[in-house]
């Protein structure tokens, strides 16, 4: 004997296994960590890329807004802002190298941990997927800034910016004289300074509405 079908109760089966595979197509495999990150959650990703968090150093002004600061074992210092604006997440992370005898040369290799930081702390990123969509773009030809009262000698500067998922990011890397010489032609540098610093944003749209109100 050939069963009745029940079109109804059949109609509700589909539905629900639809909502089920739409819902778990739709899950992010790197959720969004908590934001700004607690002091626990920056000390245990910095000791990961054995970096120190100088919890002396850090500064909170409101509830969404806080600063860090961190040190490395090859005398550099890096500090991180976070901070949510308009329930957008803004995350900038600053990484300062002095005294350097020699001209700093770039490679994305020396700044993969700085990269993976800011990735951890932002969030919403799969592991790696940050510094692979950095590293893997051609050279940027270097920027020389017009001389100036403020202008380090030998400064220049690469930049980068990169669009995915997760958020917008663009990317500095800056050296110049830390202390120079006069001498002539040209003057004589002694030590370097190099900076690096790494800006993320929810979209390229919250970047450039930061930028217009800042």
């Amino acid at each position: 004997m050939r069963r009745k079908v029940d079109h109804r109760r059949l109609a509700c089966l589909l539905l629900a296994c639809v909502s089920l595979w739409l819902l778990s197509g739709c899950k992010s495999d790197a959720p969004k960590a908590e934001f700004p990150p607690t002091e626990e959650m920056v000390q245990t990703a910095a000791e990961e890329l054995h970096w120190t968090l100088a919890p002396e150093k850090t500064e909170s002004w409101t509830e969404d807004q806080v600063l860090y600061t961190l040190e490395a074992e090859d005398r550099g210092t890096a500090s991180i802002s976070c901070a949510l604006v308009e329930n957008k997440r803004l995350f900038t992370e600053n990484c300062v190298y002095t005294q350097l005898t020699d001209k700093p040369q770039f490679a994305w290799e020396d700044w993969k941990d700085a990269v993976t930081l800011a990735e951890t702390l932002y969030g919403g990123f799969a592991e790696g997927e940050l510094y692979q969509a950095l590293s893997e773009q051609e050279m940027p030809e270097s920027e020389i800034p017009p001389a100036g009262p403020d202008t380090p000698t030998g400064a220049e500067s690469l930049s980068w910016e990169v669009e995915l998922p997760a958020g917008y990011g663009t990317v500095r890397w800056f050296i110049g004289a830390g202390a120079a010489e006069k001498s002539f032609p040209s003057p004589v540098i002694q030590e370097w300074q190099m900076i690096f610093s790494i800006s993320l944003y929810e979209s390229k749209e919250a970047c450039e509405s930061m930028a217009e109100s800042s």
